[in-house]
């Protein structure tokens, strides 16, 4: 087996392995969207890889044309993936740029299939063997057709949207993810321009983008594994918060609960379940709790919840639980010290409020 066979094949086993790692990901949590796009750029990767195989063993014009009009299938997926993944994943970028670079490469495939023989080559008069790793290739000798422009128009663009989008996320405190998806984005496209405008040259035996483009599901996958990690550890330290936190309540007799606003669940001691009914073990979001809200005060502490989510707000409520046998309960919310990547509060904590009332 050649070392240009070992080199690509390895590429799209290890883009596969990364596209079902994280798809199971997204299966877990279907909002997971960034996740859900780094699966396909992965798996666009991989096919973009065994295309390459065959452009650099293709035998006649004709066939390396016609693997060539597939292969702008899977660098549209990719490079289209690419746009989306930075939207979802930093939360940046300018949503009319990303639809315009969308837009493109769908024009870009529109005429890859209504020109003869692809948007790359308007005729590829024959293949010259060329040795490349020690091995006899072929490569392609035509003239390129106009629509390149174009691709290298949706390529600019591209550059231009991941600066900014990158250039805003760093402004909102996301340094480490903007310079990592924009260092591996950019020097991706620069080396993707260069191997992709010497194989229409004729010096390589094809784009050779499979590797480039890895440099890129590389970068994506480094920061959502980075995800995954300090997910793991706010999940251990806030197991490990709220077991200090039960401890200490069920010592003092004070009823607690906590919102994960994440996921929507309801935590709550011993304490709280046995006057109010809300137990960490009985599944419970934020709308089966509020109907527990006594009618007063349901609309105004929604309403404050809201706020803080959405604007930052500091909750500060004191309102009234409807608990077992109808009694009232007064209990004070604030919000708690873990926060989203947006900065707002991820948690919220409750107890017997501190001024004075009476529970019915």
């Amino acid at each position: 087996m050649s070392w240009v066979t070992v080199i690509w094949s390895m590429a799209a086993g290890v883009a596969l392995a990364l596209a079902a790692l994280q798809l199971l990901v997204w299966l877990r949590d279907r909002a997971a969207i960034a996740h859900l796009v780094f699966s396909v750029a992965a798996v666009a990767a991989a096919v973009i890889a065994g295309q390459e195989l065959a452009l650099m063993h293709a035998r006649t014009p004709a066939e390396y044309a016609e693997i060539l009009r597939w292969w702008h299938v899977s660098a549209a997926a990719i490079v289209i993936a690419i746009v989306w993944f930075v939207r979802f994943y930093l939360g940046t970028g300018r949503l009319w740029l990303a639809w315009l670079i969308t837009l493109l490469r769908g024009l870009i495939l529109l005429a890859n299939f209504l020109v003869y023989p692809n948007a790359t080559f308007a005729e590829i008069h024959r293949l010259r063997e060329v040795s490349w790793l020690g091995e006899s290739l072929t490569a392609p000798v035509g003239d390129q057709t106009p629509w390149r422009n174009l691709i290298h128009l949706s390529m600019l663009l591209l550059v231009v949207y991941v600066l900014d989008a990158a250039n805003t996320a760093r402004k909102q405190g996301k340094h480490r993810p903007a310079l990592t998806l924009a260092a591996g984005i950019l020097l991706a496209v620069a080396l993707a321009a260069v191997t992709s405008d010497l194989m229409v040259r004729g010096v390589l035996p094809g784009p050779l983008v499979a590797l480039v483009f890895l440099v890129i599901v590389a970068a994506m996958a480094v920061e959502l594994s980075v995800d995954l990690v300090r997910a793991r550890q706010l999940a251990r330290e806030l197991h490990e918060s709220r077991e200090r936190m039960r401890l200490a309540a069920q010592a003092a007799d004070l009823g607690l609960w906590e919102w994960d606003v994440v996921e929507d669940r309801i935590w709550a001691n011993e304490v709280i379940d046995a006057r109010v009914g809300i137990s960490g073990t009985k599944p419970m979001g934020l709308k089966d709790y509020l109907a527990l809200v006594h009618p007063e005060d349901r609309e105004r502490m929604e309403a404050a919840i809201r706020r803080t989510i959405t604007e930052g707000v500091e909750l500060n409520e004191e309102y009234r639980l409807t608990g077992l046998n109808a009694s009232e309960h007064w209990i004070d919310a604030r919000d708690g010290s873990s926060t989203t990547t947006g900065g707002n509060p991820c948690a919220f904590v409750a107890c017997p409020p501190t001024s004075p009332h009476a529970s019915g």
